[in-house]
């Protein structure tokens, strides 16, 4: 597509060329028809070729050689001769083209340079060649022709002048073409922008075009006067006109208009119109040839000129935009201050908005900052000399504050020395503050930082110390500098610290930072603990540049935690762990027992009679007691390969062992060791030697007893209390089925308090009977349990269970008032008789029974009391006699009896039936039974009624 074009192009403009009207008159000088045709073509053709070469690629070379030879087979030359022409009409522009692509050359032609290039190599090399090339294949092939027709007359050969003027001929029209067409063409921008419309520039622009055009075209329009008048100095004005234009609206507009008027003096020429018009023809070519050649070069010295002083500016400007720099004029005559894009844009403008009066320019300024910068330019004012600094603060747009630094250079001086002209530079150096005050922040914290700061480079070599790493360790910078801290020295392989500088440096690697306590050496030779922090400082490529090392002495600190871990997992009398250390070290004995398959026995400890000995002899022997316990205890432990035996203090006498053995022969072996050492006379430092005391240990054993920690341990209590009541210093190992025995009785319990308070017990009534009368004489109230599920329980499945508890007081209160309340009933009816109530052994022992009796009594009749009979057993009325005989007369005293039940099967004696004050004796039912067989029976009973009336 793009080779057709070049065609179409190049065809046309060779036949615009070949329409011109006259053109005989000015080429009379060709060699040949062929040669003649084609001058005037190659002015348009051959800038056209050299400048689409130049700016779209040498791709189109094909174009422009089938675009010359079409040319010449249109103007009768044969196919021959058309090809030899197209040869020679392509050469010179593909060479041009060719070398100045090679250089760099750039087609907006904005440079001095770009101007040069195309000159020499477009205008001057490429029609040259052109020209020499053509001239003599026309002049080849007119010699070929007269050789061919062999008639001499027919034509002349060519001479020497005659083809070097044909080639001066050819060699401008090439070059005035590169010139007036391939500029316009170079430097041609097709379209306008999306949106835009015509300025007032633009129209400016546009007026001028057509004012230089029309007054460089006006002296081709009218007669030529032979007085010498037509030479008229008007004829020089378009060139100042061009070269205006050139500045003002660029190198395409000026050339097109050049070509416009070189194209208007070439046509007034021929038609003998214009200053040229004159009749010698080399004359009238020379003119026409100086006149457009002057056309041509005007705009391009003016464009070379002002690309040159472009070219300049942007390259300073650029520089200043790269360096950040802000340029300000200020004009004392017109009283202006204008800033340049580049300082607006960091004021955050895009327009002088603001004003650029000095005023708007100095509101802007930073109040702290107006008194010393207007001192600075009251110097420049008196003296000036430019002022080297100056640094203040301006207002942006956004309503912050920018620190600028810059310089202010007096450009131009009155008459007086006073500046009228002054040009200031400034730079945005708020990143700079903003670095310097945190670099001023970091070396005032470096230097009273409490933490220790080293800083080493890449190799562990250090490069400085703050002062409290000084303090800390006591090294100087001296003496530190160019060392390798300790804890970046290789360790020693396989110790402890070789194991932490390696997680160290694989912490660096993978994070940048590691934090750990080390242990540290001060130049005194102490010990220290500190807490050291390392980062990696990396450089912009991502190597390590620098370590930074925070230290921390907590010396005393971990000293202090130290301690107040002892204090919390360790007695502070003995050293043994205490109850919150138990715990965990139990939690790991019993996962070790159960990995290993082994036993673990856990013994609590208790110290027999340890009270009589602090009361008698203070508390100093009884701690120095227990020290001396713990040591044997300590003594008494094996240690074992993973988790060794151990001890531990609960409080006071009370002390806790866990002892891994194989069987539970080997566990009671070793409780028995422990109970021997213990017993082993103590020296407590008294009077009468030494003393022995001993101890009783209960003991369980995991995983026979499978229970969690806290039951273990409670296990072990219970069987501690069992070996104290056998009668201390024993042991004994916890029952798991006795255990289970005694959760079921307090299940019992609970469930007979429940029964009681949902009403399920009542009283049966068995009546005594006089067999001789036959009557009733009284009852005596029996305890039932009326059980949902189980229907009548008699009290001898539930009596026992509550008997030596506090229960039994509660059921007994119970029996009391619902036996009153029956017998009042009773007594309301008419029936005289009486009420038997059992009263257990603990509800009589009760120091308010009789509190409690005399206020049930109180809410019922005053004979009630009367016919009320208390029955206890024997064992409970002798268990304190003389208390049981005092309360007794205390409820005589209400009106109420008492009798002594199942008298004769106790520890009765006739001692304690003279001190109790009694009324009735129930004789022991076995003895009723069997008396009428057993004359022993019968004699026990008739014994026991002659003794109770006597």
């Amino acid at each position: 597509m793009w080779c057709a074009l070049m065609v179409t192009a190049y065809f046309c403009a060779g036949q615009l060329g070949l329409r011109l009207p006259a053109q005989e008159t000015l080429l009379s000088l060709t060699l040949s028809s062929v040669f003649a045709a084609s001058l005037l073509s190659s002015l348009l053709s051959s800038g056209i070729a050299v400048a689409a070469l130049v700016r779209w690629g040498l791709f189109l070379w094909p174009g422009v050689w089938v675009g010359a030879f079409i040319l010449a087979l249109s103007q009768d030359a044969s196919i021959g001769a058309g090809f030899l022409c197209a040869c020679a009409s392509s050469a010179g522009p593909v060479w041009a083209a060719y070398l100045l692509r090679q250089r760099g050359f750039r087609p907006e032609l904005n440079r001095r340079h770009d101007l040069k290039l195309y000159v020499l190599f477009a205008a001057l090399l490429s029609s040259g060649v052109t020209a020499t090339a053509t001239s003599a294949v026309l002049s080849v092939l007119s010699i070929l022709s007269i050789l061919q027709n062999a008639n001499l007359g027919a034509g002349s050969a060519p001479n020497a002048s005659a083809v070097a003027v044909s080639w001066l001929t050819r060699w401008l029209s090439d070059a005035m073409g590169a010139l007036m067409v391939g500029i316009p063409v170079l430097t041609a921008r097709w379209g306008m922008p999306s949106g835009a419309r015509p300025t007032r520039r633009a129209l400016e622009n546009l007026t001028l075009f057509g004012s230089t055009l029309l007054v460089g075209c006006w002296p081709f329009g009218n007669a030529p006067q032979l007085d010498g008048s037509h030479l008229t100095p008007l004829l020089f004005l378009p060139h100042l006109l061009l070269g205006w234009m050139a500045a003002r609206g660029g190198l395409f507009a000026a050339m097109v208009c050049a070509a416009g008027m070189s194209a208007g003096a070439v046509w007034g020429t021929l038609h003998n119109l214009g200053p040229f018009s004159v009749s010698d023809a080399h004359t009238r070519l020379a003119m026409i040839w100086g006149y457009v050649g002057t056309l041509s070069v005007m705009p391009l010295m003016v464009t070379a000129w002002t690309g040159e002083l472009t070219a300049n500016e942007a390259r300073w400007q650029i520089a200043l935009d790269d360096s950040n720099i802000g340029v300000g004029e200020w004009d004392a005559r017109t009283r202006r201050f204008t800033f340049s894009q580049r300082w607006l844009a960091m004021l955050g403008y895009r327009t002088q908005g603001f004003g650029d009066s000095l005023t708007a320019v100095w509101s802007r300024v930073h109040e702290e900052d107006k008194a010393p910068l207007r001192a600075l330019l009251d110097q420049l004012k008196h003296t000036g000399a430019g002022i080297p600094a100056l640094t203040c603060r301006f207002l942006r747009a956004d309503g912050t504050w920018a620190w600028f630094s810059g310089h202010a250079t007096v450009a131009e001086l009155g008459a007086r020395g006073r500046p009228l002209r002054v040009i200031i530079t400034a730079q945005d150096i708020d990143a700079q503050r903003l670095a310097e005050e945190r670099q001023q922040l970091s070396a005032t914290l470096f230097q009273h930082l409490h933490e220790g700061l080293l800083i080493t480079d890449a190799n562990c070599r250090v490069l400085d110390v703050n002062p409290t790493f000084s303090n800390i360790t006591g090294y100087s910078l001296d003496d530190m500098r160019g060392t390798v801290p300790a804890l970046m020295r290789a360790a020693v392989a396989g110790t402890t610290a070789a194991a932490q500088q390696a997680v160290m440096w694989d912490s660096l690697k993978a994070s940048g930072t590691w934090r750990g306590e080390v242990l540290d050496k001060r130049r005194n030779g102490d010990i220290c603990t500190l807490q050291v922090t390392i980062s990696a400082v990396k450089g912009p490529s991502g190597a390590v540049r620098f370590h930074a090392l925070a230290l921390s002495d907590i010396t005393e600190a971990r000293l202090q935690r130290e301690l107040l871990e002892r204090q919390a997992h360790f007695d502070e009398l003995t050293g043994l762990p205490n109850r919150a250390r138990l715990a965990k070290m139990l939690s790991q004995a019993m996962q070790a027992s159960e990995r290993d398959g082994t036993l673990l026995t856990v013994c609590y400890l208790d110290l027999d009679y340890f009270k009589p000995v602090n009361d008698q002899f203070g508390h100093e022997v009884g701690d120095r007691l227990l020290v001396d316990l713990a040591d044997r205890l300590r003594r008494c432990l094996r240690g074992h390969s993973e988790l060794p035996d151990c001890v531990a203090r609960l409080g006071g006498d009370e002390f806790v062992l866990l002892i891994r053995t194989a069987t539970i022969e080997e566990s009671r072996h070793a409780v028995d060791r422990v109970l021997r050492s213990v017993a082993a006379p103590y020296n407590l430092g008294i009077g009468n030697g030494m003393r022995t005391i001993t101890a009783s240990i209960g003991a369980t054993v995991f995983p026979m007893d499978r229970a969690d920690a806290d039951t273990l341990m409670r296990h072990a209590d219970h069987a501690m209390y069992g070996a104290k009541q056998s009668g201390r210093n024993g042991y004994l190992f916890f029952d798991a089925e006795s255990d289970r025995r005694t959760e079921a009785r307090f299940e019992a319990l609970g469930r007979v308090q429940e029964a009681l308070d949902a009403q399920e017990f009542v009283l049966y009534y068995q009546p005594k009977v006089d067999m001789r009368l036959g009557k009733v004489l009284g009852f005596e109230a029996l305890l039932r349990w009326k059980h949902p599920q189980h229907g009548i329980i008699g009290p001898a499945t539930f009596l026992p269970l509550i008997e030596h508890t506090g229960l039994s007081v509660s059921v007994g209160d119970w029996v009391l008032q619902r036996g009153l309340e029956q017998l009042s009933e009773w007594q309301s009816e008419g029936l005289d008789v009486t009420l038997a109530v059992n009263i257990s052994a603990r509800h009589l022992q009760e120091a308010n029974f009789a509190q409690r009796l005399t206020q049930l009594l109180e809410e019922h009749p005053p004979n009630v009391s009367k016919r009320l009979i208390i029955e206890v057993l024997e064992t409970a009325a002798l268990a304190d006699i003389d208390h049981t005989s005092k309360l007794m007369r205390t409820c005589q005293s209400l009106g109420v009896r008492f009798a002594l039940d199942d008298f004769g099967t106790g520890y009765s004696t006739l001692t304690y039936l003279k001190r109790l004050p009694l009324d009735l004796l129930k004789i022991d039912r076995s003895f009723i039974q069997n008396m009428l067989g057993d004359s022993q029976d019968l004699a026990i009973v008739e014994g026991v009624i002659g003794l109770s009336k006597t």
